[in-house]
């Protein structure tokens, strides 16, 4: 006797593993803490992962939230971080060609370092972050040789 199966099994179908069970029940998580779902909703969901059998009855339970492939967040290039990256580049630069006429050329480099590290730590974003280690880097020669150039001025004399 010959009993006829359906090979491929659709995908709804196919049986789930521990692994596939717990990576829902992170994203469920994830969703709980961005304000998507409520404690109850995700403790619902939660246990219906850990029971669930199919890939169909899990993804019944996340169909309602947005795909983690299509999350922009990260991409999103936030202005208001901008500025400190933008201050660090300004900062770690202006010094370079007011240098031979500021007294105290340090100044700009240490605005350009500091606002260079918040910078680095307030932003995902490469561009911002590129700005920042600009203005980091700049800030960091500028303070530099101003202390190079106050040795020199006192060695001279």
């Amino acid at each position: 006797m010959t009993t006829a199966y359906r090979y491929p099994l659709p995908m709804n179908d196919m049986r789930v593993c521990d692994r596939d069970r717990e990576a829902v029940v992170v994203r469920l998580g994830a969703a709980a803490g961005e304000g998507r779902l409520t404690l109850v909703e995700f403790e619902d969901r939660s246990g219906q992962a850990y029971v669930a059998k199919t890939y169909g009855e899990l993804d019944a339970l996340v169909a309602d939230l947005p795909s983690v492939a299509h999350d922009h967040k990260a991409m999103v290039l936030d202005h208001r971080r901008m500025v400190l990256s933008l201050l660090a580049l300004a900062g770690g630069v202006v010094w370079m060609p007011l240098f031979p006429y500021l007294d105290f050329g340090a100044l700009p480099g240490a605005a350009g370092v500091v606002f260079g590290l918040l910078g680095l730590r307030a932003n995902a974003h490469l561009l911002c972050r590129v700005l920042a280690l600009l203005g980091l880097v700049g800030g960091s020669v500028g303070v530099a040789l101003q202390v190079v150039w106050i040795i020199f001025q006192l060695v001279e004399g």
